[in-house]
C-alpha cells in the first residue's frame, strides 16, 4: 500500500508538468488509455486469462474510480482554489473509513481512530503548501464528488476482490475507465477545451508515465493489498500521497518545502505508524 500511494505521489508531479499543455480531460483520455493498454498488453502476453468473476461489478468500480472519481478532480480543481481544493481532496481518508463502518461494518482500534483525524489534518498541511485564489461552490463541489467517489470505490474493492487476481481486475477496471473517458474527451473538445493539437510530444509523454506509473501500477498495487487490510488503516495510508507528491516535486521540479508541509509530513507518518 505504501508503494501504491508512492505511485500516486508521482503521478501528481506528471499531471502538474501535463497539465502545463493538455486539458484535464485530454489528460484523463491519455493517461487511461495508455493504463489500459499496458494491462491487457500484459495480459495478452500471458495468454489472455478468462474474465475474473464478478467482472461487471469490477467494470463498474473503474466507472467509479478512476473516471469518475479523476475526472471531477480534475475538472473541480481547475475551478476552485488549491486551499479549498487540498482540504476537499483530503476528505477521501475520513469518508473511506465511514463507509467502511457502515457498508462493511468494521471495527477499528483506539489507535486507528486517533489516526484517523491525525492523518487527514496532516494531509490537508501537506496540500496547503501552495495556496491560491478562493474556490467556488461548483469546484468545490466537484472536488467533494470526486474524493466521494474515491472513497466508495475503496470499500468497494475491499468487498469484492479478495481472492481474485489484481492484474485482471485492474485490467476490467481500466478498460471500463479508458471506454468512458472517450464520451467526455471529445464532448471536450466540442465545447472548445481540448488542447490536442497544440501540445508537444514531451508532454505527452507526460501523460502516458502518468497513466502507466500514476494509475495502472498504483491501482494494481492498490488492488492486490486492499484485501488483506482494514479499510480504516488503507485510509490512514493513503494520506501519505501528498507527501509522497510534495517530497517528489521538491526532487524533481525543484519546488520549495515549506514549514506547514513538513508539519503536516510528520503528522502523517506518526498516523501511519499508529494506525495498528
Amino acid at each position: 500500500m505504501v508503494a501504491a500511494a508512492a505511485s500516486w505521489g508521482l503521478s501528481a508531479v506528471l499531471t502538474k508538468i501535463s497539465l502545463q499543455q493538455l486539458a484535464p480531460l485530454d489528460l484523463l483520455g491519455i493517461e487511461l488509455t495508455a493504463a489500459a493498454a499496458l494491462m491487457w498488453g500484459g495480459l495478452l502476453l500471458r495468454g489472455l486469462p478468462g474474465l475474473p468473476t464478478r467482472w461487471r461489478t469490477f467494470a463498474v468500480l473503474g466507472a467509479i474510480e478512476p473516471a469518475l472519481a479523476f475526472g471531477l478532480f480534475n475538472l473541480g480543481l481547475s475551478r476552485t482554489g488549491a486551499a479549498d481544493g487540498a482540504i476537499l481532496l483530503a476528505t477521501e481518508s475520513p469518508s473511506t473509513v465511514l463507509l467502511g463502518r457502515l457498508v462493511l461494518g468494521e471495527r477499528m482500534s483506539a489507535r486507528t481512530a486517533a489516526a484517523v483525524p491525525l492523518g487527514f489534518a496532516g494531509a490537508v498541511l501537506v496540500a496547503l503548501g501552495t495556496t491560491g485564489r478562493g474556490g467556488g461552490w461548483l469546484g468545490d463541489a466537484l472536488v467533494l464528488g470526486g474524493a466521494a467517489s474515491a472513497a466508495g470505490y475503496n470499500v468497494g474493492e475491499k468487498k469484492f476482490t479478495e481472492g481474485i487476481g489484481s492484474i485482471e481486475v485492474t485490467a476490467v477496471q481500466l478498460l471500463a475507465a479508458a471506454v468512458l473517458s472517450v464520451p467526455l474527451l471529445l464532448g471536450g473538445a466540442a465545447a472548445g477545451e481540448s488542447h490536442l493539437g497544440h501540445v508537444d510530444a514531451a508532454h505527452v509523454l507526460a501523460a502516458v508515465a502518468a497513466g502507466v506509473l500514476g494509475t495502472a501500477v498504483p491501482f494494481t498495487l492498490f488492488n492486490a493489498a486492499i484485501g488483506q487490510m482494514q479499510v480504516s488503516r488503507v485510509a490512514v495510508m493513503l494520506n501519505l500521497i501528498p507527501v509522497f507528491g510534495v517530497t517528489l516535486a521538491v526532487l524533481l521540479l525543484g519546488e520549495r518545502l515549506g514549514l506547514p508541509q513538513l508539519g503536516g509530513a510528520v503528522l502523517v507518518l506518526l498516523a501511519v505508524v499508529g494506525a495498528r
